[in-house]
């Protein structure tokens, strides 16, 4: 459909050009005209000519989605599956128990008298003969987060109780840490990373891409990590160029195109706040106001957030449909960058890098980054949106932890707004540590380490998966005064850990894996709610070379 004429005046000021910084594309027009002028048959064979030209070494997103399995325990196999469904009644039962009494869980995850746990499972690698420890370790995860509200956060600190509230516990494959002091140590390090998410091994390459940057470990500049986030950078999250505080700036006007009579109630619409920031995102990194119908494939990053979290056994055990829809998700995402003609930047970032880190097919380092976008861009500002929207109306966010959100003095509507519009970053920032959309994130040790778990001594061996989570670090008492309580005027409001190191604080730089969209989120952000507001403050103004 052709543009509105807000949407026009706000693109005609931007021909992207086929090659440059921030994913430009050729656009769907001749050069020099806007959405208006141009006939929709001429739009048509334009179009149908961009589809037929494929730069050389693209490749087939269906060849790389379909790629060899990686890294499948025994215990994931299909004959656990099988035996998983024959013993369900059984399996059932001790999970409900396991996951309402927290001495029974504690049990399942680390053993009782002569009978092992999931623990002792992960340190013999998993093999198909303690295949049942995992059925019935399951259901209780499982039933206890249902139990905890849905709620990530509450779960935690659930299972944190469980194990006697140290230092460290145990989930799935590794354990757990969450004081402020040593998420911050893990955060200025270098990580060791494994194809794992949740503190278990991910399912790659079908759910998860691989070699993807939350997989890679930050070992150096010379790394890969660090090759293609320095790539990331200089290709589409520069936010020191031009290009990019135009786009950010006419994101007003192109939302004010779509989203008609603008009100505070709508921010409890989800489905209008996923597709406006979908919508942003895409055209802040290249160039382009996607359809409705565009939105709505991309929302699938928020919207089936579910499915990323279940481990290949649990994927398998319901037919492997998390994993067609996920992959699916993915077709379609690369499938939007074909359409509009994007290859070619995917093609100069390739070439950017060393042959050593080069992607083949090109197509493959397009899905790696397309996956970063939808997964982290998309879906953490979305979750960012819905949250901030919940808070301006006085309401606890669905899937949070409602027992420890305090609204403190700004207990109103109008008090929620008038603080808002203070500050939109600060009111963000403050929300996001209360309500963080990415609440944990996946390491390993970097050498033998002794835990205590419910009272007892245990030492992990070096490269097992340890969590740090950030939500919990975000509430630790010895960095934040009355954690729990809405406060925007915090003094240690920059020293929140929500984009995966202290973002605004005078030491920034020193955490290496900080989030690279960290502005963009703030910018999109900003942009939606004060468009619901009807609020206007200004937006682009980290105006910096990002550094990588």
């Amino acid at each position: 459909s052709e543009p509105n004429l807000a949407q026009a005046e706000a693109l005609g000021s931007e021909t992207p050009a086929r090659l440059g910084s921030l994913g430009s594309a050729v656009p769907l027009q001749p050069e020099g005209c806007t959405g208006t002028s141009v006939s929709r048959s001429m739009a048509a064979k334009f179009e149908r000519l961009v589809e037929t030209e494929r730069p050389d070494g693209w490749g087939s997103i269906t060849e790389v989605l379909n790629a060899p399995l990686q890294d499948v325990a025994g215990d994931e196999s299909w004959l656990s599956v099988i035996g998983m469904w024959l013993l369900f009644p059984l399996n059932l039962i001790q999970g409900i128990f396991g996951g309402l009494i927290q001495a029974l869980f504690v049990q399942l995850s680390l053993g009782f008298a002569c009978l092992p746990g999931t623990s002792g499972a992960v340190l013999s690698d998993r093999p198909c003969s303690m295949a049942w420890l995992w059925w019935r370790y399951t259901f209780a995860a499982l039933t206890a987060l249902i139990a905890n509200g849905r709620s990530r956060l509450a779960l935690f600190m659930w299972e944190w109780e469980a194990f006697g509230k140290d230092r460290f516990w145990w989930h799935g494959e590794g354990v757990w840490c969450w004081s402020y002091t040593d998420c911050d140590k893990i955060l200025r390090s270098e990580q060791g990373r494994k194809s794992a998410f949740g503190a278990v091994r991910a399912c790659v390459p079908d759910l998860f891409a691989s070699n993807i940057l939350i997989f890679l470990p930050n070992t150096g500049s010379d790394s890969e990590w660090a090759a293609i986030r320095r790539a990331l950078h200089m290709h589409f999250l520069d936010t020191g160029l031009e290009q990019y505080r135009t786009r950010v700036n006419q994101l007003p006007k192109l939302i004010a195109g779509d989203w008609k009579k603008p009100k505070l109630e709508d921010l409890s619409e989800v489905a209008l706040l996923q597709k406006t920031v979908a919508k942003c995102i895409f055209f802040v990194m290249f160039g382009q106001w996607i359809t409705e119908a565009e939105s709505e494939i991309l929302i699938g990053w928020r919207t089936n957030a579910t499915l990323f979290i279940l481990p290949r056994l649990v994927q398998r055990f319901i037919g492997n449909v998390g994993i067609k829809k996920v992959k699916k998700l993915r077709e379609d995402t690369v499938g939007l960058v074909e359409k509009y003609g994007l290859e070619h930047s995917f093609v100069a970032m390739n070439n950017s890098m060393s042959d050593r880190w080069r992607r083949t097919p090109v197509v493959k380092l397009c899905d790696e980054i397309m996956y970063v976008v939808g997964f982290a861009g998309i879906g953490g500002t979305c979750a960012a949106c819905e949250s901030v929207g919940s808070f301006l109306q006085v309401k606890i966010p669905a899937e949070s932890a409602a027992e420890h959100i305090k609204w403190g003095k700004f207990d109103s509507r109008l008090k929620m707004i008038t603080k808002y519009k203070e500050s939109p970053e600060k009111y963000i920032k403050e929300t996001c540590r209360l309500d963080p959309p990415v609440t944990s994130a996946t390491g390993v040790l970097k050498e033998a380490t002794k835990v205590m778990l419910a009272g007892k001594e245990y030492e992990m061996p070096a490269g097992l998966l340890n969590q740090y989570v950030l939500s919990m670090a975000n509430r630790d008492s010895s960095m934040f005064e009355d954690p729990e309580v809405f406060n925007p005027d915090r003094l240690t409001l920059n020293k929140a850990v929500t984009w995966n190191g202290a973002f605004g604080a005078e030491d920034e730089d020193q955490f290496p894996r900080i989030c690279p969209g960290r502005y963009m989120s703030i910018d999109v952000t900003t942009a939606v709610i004060n468009h619901a507001l009807s609020h206007t403050s200004e937006l682009g103004v980290h105006a910096i070379r990002a550094t990588p």
